[in-house]
């Protein structure tokens, strides 16, 4: 984890984008789904939509398999 937050801080934002994916997809491997939503949600309060499609894609698609049905309806 110290590794990835050292990785965003010298970053450019479309490098700094695709890592908090991949940070939010490691708390997915350790099965801590509440942090990856909370990374998520940091990220896309970060970057708008154009700046970061990916990170918005792979939010929706985080939505779908460990959301409620709740927040699907707010992601769609």
């Amino acid at each position: 984890r110290k590794i990835y937050e050292r990785a965003c801080d010298n970053n450019s934002s479309e490098l700094e984008a695709r890592l908090f994916i991949e940070i939010a997809k490691f708390e997915v491997r350790m099965k801590e789904f509440e942090r990856a939503r909370v990374i998520y949600k940091f990220a896309l309060d970060k970057f708008t939509k154009s700046e970061a499609e990916g990170l918005y894609n792979s939010f929706a698609q985080f939505e779908r398999q460990f959301g409620s049905e709740e927040s699907i309806k707010s992601v769609i």
